[in-house]
């Protein structure tokens, strides 16, 4: 559904970031990798996936797209 998200570094932890995109506040859960090439970035853009399931959309983000394909082929 979404296929990035670019905007300004509103919050980060190790485990994931809060990306402020036109007002709204995206949670995204990030990998060590990822959180590793944005740690001096004010503003990023991530390629995500959303997954959804009965009880929770989990919105997950990577730094590049290898990574994501990495993830989607983990995870069929």
């Amino acid at each position: 559904m979404y296929a990035y998200i670019d905007g300004k570094l509103a919050f980060k932890c190790a485990t994931y970031v809060i990306i402020e995109a036109n007002g709204v506040g995206y949670q995204i859960n990030i990998s060590l990798t990822t959180y590793s090439k944005i740690t001096n970035h004010e503003k990023c853009k991530l390629y995500t996936w959303l997954h959804v399931k009965e009880d929770a959309h989990t919105l997950y983000g990577f730094a590049d797209e290898g990574e994501r394909r990495l993830f989607l082929h983990l995870i069929s």
